[in-house]
């Protein structure tokens, strides 16, 4: 168990473990299932799901043909400009004043994301029942659910969350998912219990998820982990993505955020490209408790990995005073080599 306060910062890295799509790998998805246009009959090269989403986006307008004409230009746009981008969220902040844009490309992340998660490591189900191997998932979230769990005994289970907290940069579910499954299967507790117990667990997505997981909903309806593509769920679930532009006005989120950051002791960077843009969202408002800093740089140059470490300690300054960091380990190796690595220091 952890016990001193410790938050979680998680980049796409961090999911590439277990078989979801970096950055680059993502945009050159979004770039194939984009690829819809009107060549006198609608010409699918891309997703035929998401070609429905948004037939029915512009079914919705009332000038379908018109609307059709009108995504489609957007949806081709975004395809050719995606070699071009660092990732799909600066696209999408560059055009943020655009609406037809960000509307497609939060389409495309949908369809990316979900399909992703059905291709990962980590889903299987049978009979509506989700189970994972974990001996062949070789993993930081089992490294993590370890640490979580170590000493503690079952009557003790409702506490573990009590110090940790992540902030998820990425738009899957699979820590959500990957823990509901493995407390289930390790503490020999009902799929049921161990949702409602990991119910406890702080998480941020700054930037949005493909939707709630059913067992985090209130009425128990949401969209399962790798939930075959839809025109339905590719709609919904595009609508709870957001923007940078939109999650900087959003300033209730950001404020707790930045709160859980400055009271935790330890902060964690797991496959995290600290990207200028992530790192704004992330730099607190106030002076709160002295910290030890851990972060991965895996394949990064020795230049860029300064630049990481300095962005990191303008983050951890509040606006009116200095930074709060006691002490910074940052290595080139895989999320779970770090905390293979720094087990010890990290639960002490």
């Amino acid at each position: 168990m952890f016990n001193n306060k410790t938050v979680f910062i998680v980049g796409a890295g961090a999911s590439f473990e277990i078989g979801l799509p970096v950055g680059t790998d993502l945009t050159g998805i979004i770039a194939q299932k984009l690829d819809i246009k009107n060549n006198g009959s609608w010409d699918v090269h891309g997703d035929k799901s998401l070609l429905r989403a948004v037939a029915a986006m512009a079914q919705a307008t009332g000038s379908y043909g018109q609307a059709m004409n009108r995504f489609s230009d957007a949806a081709q746009e975004i395809s050719r400009a995606m070699p071009q981008a660092i990732s799909i969220d600066n696209f999408l902040h560059t055009h943020a004043d655009d609406a037809d844009i960000v509307a497609l490309g939060k389409m495309g992340i949908a369809a990316s994301i979900l399909e992703a998660e059905q291709a990962s490591r980590i889903y299987r189900q049978e009979h509506g029942v989700y189970s994972i191997d974990f001996g062949a998932v070789k993993s930081w979230h089992n490294t993590f659910c370890k640490m979580l769990t170590e000493n503690v005994q079952r009557q003790e289970v409702e506490k573990i969350f009590d110090n940790v907290a992540f902030i998820s940069f990425n738009y899957d579910r699979c820590i959500e998912h990957y823990m509901s499954v493995w407390l289930s299967t390790y503490m020999r507790i009902s799929f049921a219990e161990a949702c409602r117990i990991c119910n406890k667990l702080q998480i941020f997505h700054p930037y949005g998820q493909v939707g709630k997981l059913p067992w985090q909903t209130d009425d128990g309806v949401g969209v399962g982990f790798g939930e075959q593509l839809s025109e339905y769920n590719i709609s919904n679930t595009a609508r709870q993505i957001r923007t940078f532009t939109e999650r900087v006005d959003d300033e209730e989120m950001l404020s707790r955020m930045r709160n859980t950051v400055s009271d935790a002791s330890t902060i964690i960077y797991l496959g995290f490209a600290y990207a200028r843009m992530n790192m704004e969202l992330l730099r607190v408002n106030y002076t709160g408790t002295q910290k030890r800093v851990y972060g991965t740089t895996y394949f990064m140059s020795e230049a860029n990995k300064k630049q990481s470490i300095d962005r990191v300690s303008y983050a951890l300054s509040s606006k009116d005073s200095g930074h709060m960091i006691v002490r910074q380990t940052f290595e080139s190796v895989s999320a779970n080599q770090l905390l293979n690595d720094y087990w010890y220091e990290l639960s002490a």
